[in-house]
């Protein structure tokens, strides 16, 4: 997934141009705010004045736009959502920070997405994303590209989640953890720890059941990849080793594979630990 903070959205290029023409006349545009053309507003929706809106959006009633937050091209946002308000954060002093929404992005009812704070300095949240009502991302996150997220998330601050990631229902995230790409979480989850790339996460309890097959199958992973990465799976979580002996050994017997590179990398830079494939107890590294 990539930090660049120049990519993903209208921030690059500054929008302006056209006047947008879909704009219902109870919609407050505050002076300042930078409208794309193609776009569409709502009736009583707020847009602050330190706010770009990238070309062929779509905003729905009710909604508010905070200052600093840039949407991407092509956005749906959906009544009553708030984007790039401040953030639930008491060390927040008013800093100008931002939210950066990427391109094609569908925010459905009564989403909550906080600017960031001076920790980072912007929440993210990548392109193609699909987020269902009612989800919560706090500020300083970073969500990849292509995330599906289903109701009721509860996304505490500073999280970081990989590309091509799927959330259940009704999931809650503590601060600073990741969850790795292509991962898959079941609904209901609270998850208070790192989720490795390529992790189908079970609920009740709470544990990896395997690597994510049909989600990697869907994403274009050949047969021989799939078996690679369940291979590393085995030797890092079925085996006994060490953590450090499974890494040495996954990584010797998968020299230059990037998907396992990528797990590889994901482990070695885990702080709060990782959910483990054993059982409910055994939940860090």
């Amino acid at each position: 997934m990539s930090n660049n903070k120049n990519e993903g959205g209208c921030c690059r290029r500054g929008v302006g141009g056209d006047t947008a023409t879909g704009i219902h006349p109870t919609a407050i545009i505050e002076s300042g705010a930078q409208i794309g053309s193609g776009v569409s507003i709502g009736p009583y929706t707020v847009i602050e004045s330190d706010v770009v809106i990238g070309d062929g959006a779509q905003i729905g009633p009710h909604a508010v736009i905070g200052n600093g937050t840039c949407l991407g091209d092509r956005c749906r946002v959906f009544m009553g959502a708030s984007i790039g308000l401040e953030p639930q954060d008491k060390k927040y002093a008013g800093e100008k920070t931002l939210t950066i929404i990427g391109e094609d992005t569908l925010i459905r009812e009564y989403v909550t997405i906080n600017r960031g704070t001076n920790a980072s300095g912007e929440t993210r949240v990548g392109k193609r994303g699909w987020i269902m009502a009612y989800c919560h991302i706090a500020h300083d996150c970073i969500v990849g590209d292509d995330a599906t997220i289903s109701n009721g998330l509860a996304m505490a601050g500073h999280v970081v989640v990989g590309n091509h990631v799927t959330i259940g229902g009704i999931v809650s995230i503590n601060q600073f953890s990741r969850i790795g790409d292509h991962a898959m979480i079941g609904a209901r989850a609270r998850i208070a720890s790192d989720i490795v790339p390529y992790a189908l996460v079970g609920t009740e309890p709470l544990r990896i059941v395997s690597i994510n097959k049909i989600g990697l199958e869907r994403r274009g992973f050949n047969e021989e990849q799939i078996k690679c990465v369940n291979r590393a799976y085995k030797i890092l979580f079925r085996e006994g080793l060490s953590l450090n002996d499974a890494l040495i050994k996954i990584d010797a017997e998968f020299p230059g594979d990037a998907d396992i590179k990528n797990l590889l990398d994901f482990v070695k830079t885990s702080e709060r630990g990782f959910l483990r494939m054993k059982d409910a107890q055994d939940t860090n590294a």
